[in-house]
């Protein structure tokens, strides 16, 4: 075989040799100039079809760039090589050296590009900077109102939620929150996050919830509902202490279907009904536990000086239990005290 264009025999590519051939032909292609959209409001580029997040631009442009390359079908590239030189604030020169095969051949090219860092809007930022909304989580405690502790504490639980499901779905935000009637409502980006989030908190304080739509109008033909969701916590919380059948219980855990209850006096832990505590009497919290200074102990029972009377008064020492310090946690009531644990 010859080369049809300088006669040289030998292996050929498309009737040439591979001089002429790489000569002749170029297996990549990059634009002139390339325009690199950055978010004003969240800082994320346009890489592709997606925002992304980077802490160093230079990063973006390096990724923007590649994700511009051009290369023949009948090229492989194996190895790409960018470097970026940043000429002003948002202009940056890219050097790009391409390695590829063509069949056994082994093509090197270089390329030049400038990208042009722009700033934008992304369509997250936009919706949010117009407050958009398409449902509503409506947070309202049962019988008695949100402290500043509980009302902070289980907003905190909401933004944990949307911030896990907004790492892998940009559609995923809060609008804005909203205080209201002793809790308070969320507006959030979408109709599923808005049913995730009460689920969400329906499994963690055993809440009930209940939802209603609204027709909003007509979109391309399809009707667009905006959906509330209102979520009423039950009147007790995690270690809470509870009247039930003239029995005193804490609460130990609360679930979507059920909570975890000890009884103070046998320290058994029953599992009850959320339907059987919507009424439930409340007599403690959290604050009415008290701190009671061990003064000596058998397996039987502690001699603790009585944190309110500053008595020396005697308690149940429940099976398998370890004193952790020099006091233990207690709960009076009626006259009696209660051992909580450590």
């Amino acid at each position: 075989m010859f080369c049809v264009k300088c006669g040289r025999e030998g292996r050929t590519y498309g009737a040439l040799c591979p001089e002429c051939f790489l000569q002749s032909n170029r297996f990549t292609s990059i634009p002139e100039y390339l325009d690199l959209n950055v978010c004003a409001h969240c800082s994320e580029y346009l890489i592709g079809k997606q925002w992304k997040y980077y802490g160093d631009e230079v990063e973006a442009v390096k990724d923007y760039a590649t994700e511009n390359l051009q290369a023949r079908q009948d090229g492989r590239l194996y190895d790409l090589e960018v470097g970026v030189q940043r000429m002003d604030a948002k202009h940056y020169q890219v050097h790009l050296v391409a390695r590829l095969m063509h069949d056994d051949l082994e093509v090197e090219e270089t390329l030049d590009t400038t990208v042009r860092v722009r700033r934008n809007v992304c369509p997250k930022c936009n919706k949010i900077q117009g407050n958009y909304f398409e449902s509503i989580v409506q947070v309202r405690p049962s019988d008695r109102r949100f402290s500043d502790e509980e009302k902070e504490q289980v907003l905190n639980r909401a933004l944990d939620y949307v911030r896990g499901v907004a790492k892998e779905s940009r559609e995923a935000f809060i609008a804005k929150v909203v205080q209201e009637h002793g809790g308070f409502d969320l507006y959030v980006s979408t109709i599923a996050l808005g049913k995730g989030l009460s689920r969400d908190l329906v499994s963690t304080y055993g809440a009930e919830y209940k939802e209603s739509s609204s027709l909003q109008g007509q979109k391309d033909g399809h009707d667009i509902y905006r959906v509330t969701y209102l979520v009423r916590l039950p009147p007790y919380r995690v270690r809470d202490i509870l009247l039930i059948n003239k029995r005193l219980y804490m609460v130990h855990s609360t679930g979507p279907q059920s909570a975890k209850v000890r009884d103070l006096k046998s320290n058994e832990m029953i599992v009850v009904p959320n339907s059987e505590l919507r009424e439930v009497n409340v007599v403690g919290t959290r604050r009415d536990i008290l701190d009671a200074v061990v003064l000596t102990e058998t397996e039987r029972e502690f001699q603790i000086m009585h944190p309110l009377t500053f008595k020396t008064v005697e308690i149940k020492h429940p099976r398998n239990f370890e004193r952790k310090g020099d006091t233990i946690k207690v709960f009076p009531y009626d006259g009696d005290l209660y051992l909580i644990g450590n």
